[in-house]
């Protein structure tokens, strides 16, 4: 067995020991809420809270569904059931106007031809995940999903346990997977897990940030790994 490959290490390197890429789904597949923005889904699960709790300051104003998620468990159980089933059907309602991420087609078709099989990790609903699979012709192209089943956010990245769900369900090692993601939990759920990560940096300050959390390396578009992962079969043991 390899070692984890190290913060900074060359693209080419982490992918060359690649043989299952693990994508996000927000993010490096689409952007869910392209067209249903996520602070009015922000918005919607708040209005649950109703007089179970004064929200904290930092809740009131989240635009992150998956932050006000969070503050809902801390409340209690029912609640945060509540507020799971509530984000499950607007997500599933944003997959209709979710903007495809460009290029992730391609690697995935460049995953395929050079032996590699692409797997989806995800904090978002696993039926919203489907959902959009489904419309855009790639469910029959990813080998697995694991994503958001449960009202219980400590599941989520990023805690390594969708990962390393993942990776039990792939039988492959850690070090032969490479998560790729958007966000710092993203590669902080990748250190966890064992597995290499690549950070997706969509967004000015996100490399910077994707390397202090330990990145094997960042990339801005996902262009940048179609012809590396073309050119370079799987091979575990560089």
């Amino acid at each position: 067995m390899t070692s984890l490959t190290p913060p900074g290490s060359d693209l080419d390197t982490i992918l060359a020991r690649t043989r299952h890429l693990l994508l996000d789904f927000d993010g490096p597949i689409c952007s869910i809420f392209a067209g249903l923005p996520a602070a009015t889904v922000a918005d919607r699960l708040r209005k649950l809270f109703g007089d179970h709790a004064e929200l904290p300051d930092d809740i009131t104003r989240s635009a992150d569904p998956l932050e006000v998620f969070a503050y809902a468990a801390t409340v209690s159980t029912d609640l945060a059931a509540q507020v799971e089933n509530e984000m499950t059907d607007l997500e599933l309602a944003a997959v209709a106007t979710a903007a495809p991420t460009p290029y992730v087609h391609e690697v995935v078709t460049a995953c395929q031809n050079s032996g590699r099989s692409v797997a989806v990790v995800s904090n978002n609903s696993a039926r919203a995940v489907h959902s959009y699979l489904t419309r855009h012709g790639l469910d029959d192209r990813i080998s697995l999903v694991v994503a958001r089943t449960n009202h219980d956010p400590a599941l989520l990245k990023p805690s390594p346990h969708l990962i390393t769900q993942a990776v039990d369900a792939l039988d492959a090692e850690p070090d032969e997977c490479t998560l790729v993601g958007d966000s710092v939990t993203d590669i902080e759920g990748a250190r966890l897990a064992s597995v290499q990560s690549i950070g997706y940096a969509n967004e000015p300050g996100k490399r910077e940030h994707f390397t202090a959390a330990g990145a094997g390396a960042s990339i801005n578009s996902l262009a940048d790994l179609v012809l590396r992962l073309r050119a370079r079969v799987a091979n575990p043991e560089l």
